[in-house]
């Protein structure tokens, strides 16, 4: 389809002919300008990056996946966070190649500063980790510290003493370390995980029984009417509710913090992609809309 076009100085119809020079008075059409730039002729379509979209959702994903399995979160928490990602990533998509009804694509500008452009690109895919990873880590930071602080809030206890009976050193398949004693409380036999009071994580069965032994006794919190270890907690002078509520509080805050700098570093990094663009670019847009 041939689109209308005029000589700007004579109005000569150029309708069809291909040579930017008006063949009636010689006048060049836009000099300078790339042929899709001038008047009358059809804008560049710019193609989504639909391929570097899902690349980056597998990136994400994959990122996700290694910090949870190494740091032993719940394999059933992986399935919002996967689903929020690839969620995040259609939307995305979805906004870049939906194009309202008469509206024409913006064609492509060119670049000033490639390489500038490219160090803002890797930093926006940074920025965007962030988000997501304070998005992610401070959730399920404030999941655990709010469980924990309701499982102990309001909760009959009193201090008491742990005796040492013997420890024991565990390492799981995916390398998860459990260090803990049997021993007793006021006459009772009771299990207490030892790594709150040695504010350190043994590697060694060798090495536990270097730190901590039978007969030595610990200050503890006692909670009869829980099970488990849960029943006895180390005592350091602040009570469990009052340290998971105190943790609560700043996975809130710093999680809250770190997305919204993220989200201020994003806004900044898009602004300043623009720069790296010609001036001419904004000529084009023009042209195009005419």
């Amino acid at each position: 389809m041939a689109f209308p076009r005029k000589c700007p100085k004579c109005g000569f119809d150029l309708t069809g002919i291909a040579s930017p020079t008006c063949p009636n008075c010689g006048t060049v059409d836009a000099p300078g300008l790339p042929a899709f730039a001038r008047p009358g002729s059809p804008p560049p379509f710019v193609t989504p990056p639909i391929h570097k979209t899902w690349i980056l959702a597998l990136i994400q994903i994959a990122f996700m996946t290694t910090f949870m399995l190494l740091f032993h979160f719940p394999k059933v928490m992986m399935v919002p966070f996967v689903l929020f990602i690839l969620m995040a990533n259609v939307a995305s998509l979805w906004l870049r190649v939906k194009v309202s009804p008469g509206q024409q694509p913006v064609p492509q500008r060119p670049l000033a500063h490639p390489v500038l452009f490219r160090i803002l690109a890797f930093l926006t895919v940074i920025c965007a980790l962030g988000l997501i990873s304070s998005l992610l880590f401070g959730f399920v930071i404030f999941m655990n510290s709010w469980n924990r602080w309701h499982q102990y809030e309001g909760q009959r206890y009193h201090q008491s003493e742990f005796q040492i009976t013997q420890v024991y050193f565990h390492k799981g398949s995916k390398g998860a370390i459990d260090a803990y004693a049997s021993g007793t409380v006021e006459g009772q036999k009771e299990w207490m995980n030892l790594i709150p009071y040695l504010h350190q994580i043994p590697r060694s069965q060798a090495q536990l029984d270097d730190l901590v032994g039978p007969g030595i006794t610990i200050p503890i919190f006692f909670f009869p009417d829980l099970k488990g270890r849960a029943r006895v907690q180390f005592d350091d002078g602040i009570h469990p509710a009052e340290v998971s509520h105190r943790d609560t509080m700043n996975a809130l805050k710093y999680g809250s913090l770190g997305a919204v700098l993220s989200v201020g570093m994003l806004l900044l990094l898009s602004r300043l992609r623009r720069l790296c663009y010609d001036d001419a670019g904004t000529l084009y847009s023009v042209l195009s809309t005419q």
